[in-house]
């Protein structure tokens, strides 16, 4: 009995170890990729002059209210440097950001990583939204995403940024892929 319990244990460690979960590494290539703000650019005329850069983050422009569109290309395919396999995987992703209300609807980021091929834009996974979390300073966000990165697309992340009075501060900095996360 003594040596088929220390086998059943061994066996299940193993077992664990080979089964993939949402809490295994995004690989390497993409590990060495960031997005910062800087990177971004606002989907419109009107867009780009409610928004400046300030200390390296998007924020609203003054009395500015509304909605930003920001486009920030993920430069990054299936291909790969690291092992030649041609399979890059995102498995999360960490968003740099700032919501001054919090879970309230006076100020908000929303990002969504799409791609774009032959067939046009197609969004990947969900909408991450900074209102789920009760937190008005500077912080940061892991957004779980398992997708295998395809061939022949365009990647890039569409960040909403909104505000409706000035009173509220929102700021995006940026977008990077952590080696782990913590669960």
């Amino acid at each position: 009995m003594f040596i088929s319990k220390n086998f059943l244990a061994a066996a299940t460690i193993a077992a664990s170890l080979i089964v993939p979960s949402v809490a295994s590494a995004n690989d390497r290539d993409i590990t060495a990729t960031t997005i910062p703000a800087t990177a971004c650019r606002p989907n419109s005329d009107s867009g780009d002059a409610s928004v400046v850069i300030s200390n390296g983050a998007y924020v609203f422009n003054g009395s500015a209210t509304g909605t930003v569109t920001l486009y920030c290309p993920l430069p990054i395919n299936a291909n790969t440097l690291v092992d030649f396999s041609n399979d890059n995987d995102i498995s999360r992703y960490r968003v740099y950001y700032r919501d001054t209300d919090g879970i309230g609807t006076a100020s908000e980021i929303k990002v969504n990583l799409t791609y774009r091929d032959a067939n046009g834009l197609t969004p990947v996974g969900g909408t991450w939204s900074s209102n789920g979390f009760n937190i008005i300073d500077n912080t940061t966000r892991f957004v779980d995403l398992i997708h295998d990165v395809g061939l022949d697309r365009l990647y890039s992340f569409v960040v909403t940024m909104q505000r409706t009075n000035t009173t509220q501060n929102p700021a995006f900095s940026g977008i990077d892929f952590p080696v782990i996360a913590p669960l």
